[in-house]
């Protein structure tokens, strides 16, 4: 039950595309459906519903939901008794080495001037040691000084300001790169460990619904934390293609095919149940239930890739829970937790 569990939950957490192979069944399927069809043209309900096994192709997609993100951001956060000017305001793009703020100076000028005076003298006197300690005190005063004024560290956007209140005494300015553009999202932890560097997704930005743009994964976070009562991990890919009306903070939902298979045996999710020894389909063979453990690989939340088990062509329960033991012609099967097996209450043996 617990992996039924862990089952079920990927395929909440998860969203999933079929995409149908170019096979067509002489039977009348259409492309990309399963369709169903009576298992005897005599008594269409003696078993149930059944479904052919097919071939097609499948994609398993993992969407996750964030935020859009700027390449880097830095806030600068300065005492508001020190302020002497602030030279932009919100909205403002700067380049690297732009002045932002200045700061109250005097004071760090005094000092840098006394520690330079320090120094020549030392110099003068030439005891090595002494001249040592008045160069690092020269550095110090020279590194205080360069403080009061604040430079852009890099091109952007300056995207806040925030005034003294009462919660605190500084103040602060924020600023943007917005030369490359992210996408932030979180993903569950069972999830993450399909997730590698490089793969690639689609991003529907909200604000633009109608348009889907490229994204790369470039990292992966080195860590999980708790949110709410999921554990999950930050994951940082790279908008391919970009637009000026894509603003940072946006709402961002990215889809990642994360395994794929072409040309595949494909019966729907419920058309399998789980023993202990497995999956199993509920495969009719002569007009009669037959128990047939199978392999799958790729799975959506309606279609299974079926790699063992079962031949292209072959008919199974599509709902082996909706139907009775009366009804499944031919054996002796009872329900257990929701799931029929054959004679003694097991699944048979591969």
């Amino acid at each position: 039950m617990k992996r039924i569990r862990g089952f079920l939950a990927r395929l909440k957490r998860r969203r999933w595309w079929l995409i149908s192979g170019a096979a067509v069944l002489a039977g009348g399927l259409a492309a990309g459906l399963l369709l169903t069809r009576p298992a005897g043209e005599g008594n269409p309900t003696a078993l149930g519903r059944t479904v052919e096994v097919v071939r097609g192709d499948i994609s398993q997609t993992l969407t996750a939901y964030g935020v859009v993100a700027p390449k880097q951001e830095y806030t600068f956060v300065f005492a508001g008794d020190e302020v002497e000017e602030i030279l932009v305001s919100e909205g403002d793009q700067v380049k690297e080495g732009d002045i932002l703020v200045r700061l109250e100076s005097t004071q760090a000028e005094l000092a840098l001037l006394q520690a330079e005076r320090a120094l020549k003298e030392a110099q003068a006197e030439g005891i090595p040691a002494v001249i040592k300690e008045k160069e690092l005190a020269y550095q110090i005063a020279k590194e205080n000084y360069e403080k009061t004024v604040l430079s852009a560290p890099f091109s952007g956007v300056v995207t806040e300001i925030d005034r003294p209140s009462a919660a605190t005494e500084n103040w602060s300015v924020t600023l943007i790169d917005t030369s490359e553009l992210y996408v932030e999202v979180e993903v569950d932890q069972l999830d993450a460990p399909s997730l590698k560097v490089g793969l690639k997704g689609q991003a529907t930005i909200e604000p633009l619904p109608d348009r889907t743009f490229p994204v790369e994964i470039v990292e992966i976070g080195g860590m999980a934390v708790e949110r709410g009562t999921s554990t999950v991990v930050t994951v940082r890919g790279k908008l391919l293609e970009t637009d000026p009306a894509i603003l940072v903070g946006y709402t961002v939902e990215l889809e990642l095919v994360v395994a794929e298979a072409k040309d595949v045996l494909l019966v729907p999710i419920s058309a399998l149940m789980e023993s202990p020894r497995g999956w199993i389909a509920m495969k009719v063979v002569d007009g009669e239930v037959v128990p047939q453990p199978v392999t799958i690989g790729v799975t959506s939340d309606l279609y299974a890739e079926v790699k063992s088990g079962l031949s292209e062509g072959d008919l199974v329960l599509a709902s082996p829970t909706e139907a009775t033991p009366s009804t499944q012609a031919g054996t002796e099967q009872r329900p257990l937790g929701g799931m029929f097996f054959g004679p003694g209450g097991a699944p048979p043996g591969p």
